[in-house]
């Protein structure tokens, strides 16, 4: 999405809502019964709404978007004060795409803390669009306020659930595991991963469990820690579960294979373990799979 309003969509959407103006102004001279003191009143803010409203397009078309904030907001005030629910529709909808606009161009510069503004004003006046919160709570995350951040990615679920926008809520939810899954694998990244370090992966996924449902990649994880920890039949159970969720490739699901078949052969089952080191024998696991085959399986 682009930061800006073109020159033509500017000047179109102003005659736009100027013209949705013009029979609040009509129905001010006509009074309705409201004194000529009231009615002038009302003419006012109707010149001070249009103001405001060809402030904000100007400030937006600059890319000023404090200002344009203000001034829509002004705006928006003024068409609620004189009950023109054409008005304010129309300026509610430039205060739901605007900082959509300019949040999504703050996060592609990595710029969070502008990404946090822009997001929550849009959340503002856009309280059922999950993807307001999506943001907000990607920038969170990346400005390391991660529990208030993975609180509002799962807000963006919830919302997202709620409203039908699968989209977003699967992507919340992916950045949600990554998050905890980047810190599980650090904890297993030792060449030979203490007890302490497998039961600061198991916390970690506990934690996951928390916010969104586990997946197969969890699983991996969980069935390596339990490994770790000499919990062979726990490691398999896991391992297994991860397989039936996994949809990749032969060569992704290896890895699985590989945790069942060493801790079957841990359990003495080397029979059955050799069996599962013949499906781990792909990918990355292809040499230490036949290594097992030709030393232990013949």
């Amino acid at each position: 999405m682009r930061t800006h309003i073109t020159r033509w969509a500017a000047a179109a959407l102003t005659v736009a809502l100027i013209g949705g103006i013009g029979p609040v102004s009509a129905l001010a001279q006509n009074g309705g019964g409201s004194s000529s003191g009231s009615g002038a009143a009302k003419k006012e803010k109707i010149q001070q709404l249009k103001k405001s409203f060809r402030s904000g397009l100007q400030a937006a078309k600059a890319n000023e978007s404090t200002q344009a904030y203000t001034q829509l907001e002004q705006a928006l005030q003024l068409a609620q004060d004189i009950g023109h629910d054409g008005a304010t529709t129309k300026i509610t909808g430039y205060l739901q795409k605007l900082p959509k606009n300019w949040g999504n161009t703050a996060i592609e510069n990595e710029n969070w803390g502008q990404a946090l503004t822009h997001f929550e004003k849009g959340a503002k006046y856009a309280q059922d669009d999950a993807y307001m919160y999506y943001g907000k709570g990607l920038a969170l995350v990346n400005m390391d306020s991660t529990q208030s951040g993975l609180k509002t990615l799962r807000q963006a679920i919830e919302v997202g659930n709620r409203t039908g926008n699968t989209r977003v809520s699967d992507l919340a939810t992916s950045r949600i595991r990554d998050e905890f899954l980047a810190k599980a694998s650090k904890a297993l990244n030792a060449q030979n991963p203490t007890t302490a370090q497998a039961d600061t992966a198991l916390a970690t996924l506990d934690r996951m469990g928390e916010y969104v449902e586990p997946n197969a990649s969890s699983m991996y994880y969980r069935s390596r820690a339990l490994f770790e920890k000499q919990q062979f039949q726990q490691a398999i159970d896991a391992a297994e579960q991860g397989l039936d969720m996994h949809q990749g490739s032969r060569s992704d699901a290896a890895k699985y294979h590989f945790i069942v078949a060493e801790s079957q052969m841990k359990l003495g089952s080397k029979e059955t373990a050799c069996q599962r080191f013949e499906q781990a024998s792909f990918g990355d696991y292809k040499a230490r799979a036949e290594h097992y085959l030709k030393n232990d399986c013949q």
